[in-house]
């Protein structure tokens, strides 16, 4: 059995995605799909379009196998981190052969060079004096690595080549033995707000999607049938998640805590606690929050995730741990029957244990404990995050939802 893992957010699974998964089975015709993707909250700190089970659910239907939730604390990380999550899980399955994914650019000797870049000796001192001009990491990264490559700073800047990028610098480190297949993207671009045809990114389909004069035909062009059906439902029936529903738990907490209580949070450096009270004290909404603290070294994308570290209670100490010990654990959301096989076998091989039922392992009660081992901690922030996500909606959804939601299966 040859099984290839993709790192994923679906949000929602169209058309693109197919693709991806095509041109993989196209060279290798027996392969099997793990996906690991994000759970509620994407990796830009937005609460996703359709919850986990949902987009999982559409994923099997599209060509997936078996779908696994990477944790939040890597989900609504950085690249950096969001990559190296994904591949850690992928790998303490111990039957993964090879990792796919999408990118801008696809020469693989040229990225593969790229990511072994950045442990040169040359790599550290550049980027500080990049981060000390007062420029985003991002932007630091980029011109670091495009003087000590002379490759150019657009290719760099793409956000699927900087994921592509992140994902071989993961293997790297980790010394995973995937072989690695890049597909390259077609028509539409990550952030392109119009449809190409058959094909729109993520971000075109979410945005139509809050749009009054929604254009359903041009949507049913660009997402599979089941995906379609879903998002058409949810829009008549007014159930799109409201991020604006979290802005005042945000700010109530905002205004009850002290700095000592904010500096601890991850993310909240170099004074910014100070900023970030005063623009709590004026904001009316969640724009003129993050208005009020955006700056070339806070873009919105870092701000927005901090805002979900803070109602989480998301410290530095915390988020250390769980970058050194990786993935805990393997919680799945949705297979089919070659997903059923594929959990076969890593019931016998994964070095990590493989949930399909929370409750067995945490409950409503347990995660309150202080006593907590690292994977209970890591395991009750994915169920307080749903908690949260379930904030977003009108009327409020119900608590517990991660300890009586089974994992969706498909049969053939």
């Amino acid at each position: 059995m040859q099984i290839t893992g993709i790192i994923s957010e679906y949000n929602p699974f169209h058309n693109g995605h197919k693709y991806l998964i095509e041109k993989h089975r196209e060279n290798n015709p027996h392969a099997h799909f793990i996906a690991v993707m994000s759970g509620n909250f994407t990796q830009r700190g937005e609460a996703a379009i359709l919850n986990k089970w949902q987009r999982a659910r559409l994923a099997v239907a599209g060509g997936i196998d078996l779908v696994i939730e990477l944790p939040f604390v890597f989900a609504v990380r950085s690249a950096q981190h969001f990559a190296f999550g994904g591949v850690d899980l992928l790998q303490k399955l111990n039957c993964v052969d090879a990792i796919c994914f999408g990118s801008e650019y696809t020469d693989k000797d040229e990225l593969i060079r790229i990511a072994r870049s950045f442990q040169r000796m040359e790599f550290a001192p550049l980027f500080q004096k990049y981060i000390a001009q007062g420029i985003s990491y991002a932007s630091a990264v980029s011109r670091s690595i495009a003087e000590l490559t002379g490759i150019g700073e657009d290719v760099l800047k793409a956000p699927n080549t900087i994921l592509g990028i992140e994902y071989l610098k993961a293997v790297q480190k980790l010394h995973a033995p995937f072989d690695i297949d890049i597909i390259q993207r077609v028509k539409a671009q990550h952030n392109d707000l119009n449809y190409q045809r058959d094909f729109a990114s993520g971000t075109a389909i979410r945005h139509c999607l809050y749009k009054d004069n929604i254009n359903f035909d041009e949507l049913k062009q660009v997402v599979p049938p089941k995906t379609f059906r879903l998002l058409q439902q949810i829009h008549a029936q007014n159930e799109l998640p409201l991020e604006e529903n979290l802005f005042l738990p945000l700010l109530w907490k905002l205004r009850l805590c002290s700095f000592t209580d904010i500096q601890k949070i991850y993310g909240i450096n170099e004074g910014l606690e100070y900023k970030l009270l005063k623009a709590s004290a004026q904001a009316r909404n969640k724009t003129e929050l993050l208005n009020g603290l955006k700056s070339k070294r806070y873009p919105m994308t870092n701000l927005q995730r901090m805002l979900l570290y803070i109602m989480l209670d998301l410290t530095k100490e915390q988020l250390n741990e769980f970058d050194n010990s990786g993935a805990l654990y393997a919680r799945v959301l949705a297979f089919n029957d070659r997903g059923m096989q594929i959990l076969r076998r890593l019931k016998r091989k994964s070095s990590i244990p493989i949930i399909t039922k929370t409750a067995a392992y945490l409950d409503s009660k347990k995660r309150r404990q202080e006593n907590l081992t690292a994977w209970e901690k890591m395991l009750s922030i994915d169920t307080y995050a749903t908690e949260l996500y379930n904030l977003c909606f009108n009327p409020v959804r119900s608590c517990g939802e991660d300890f009586t939601t089974s994992p969706f299966f498909e049969r053939s």
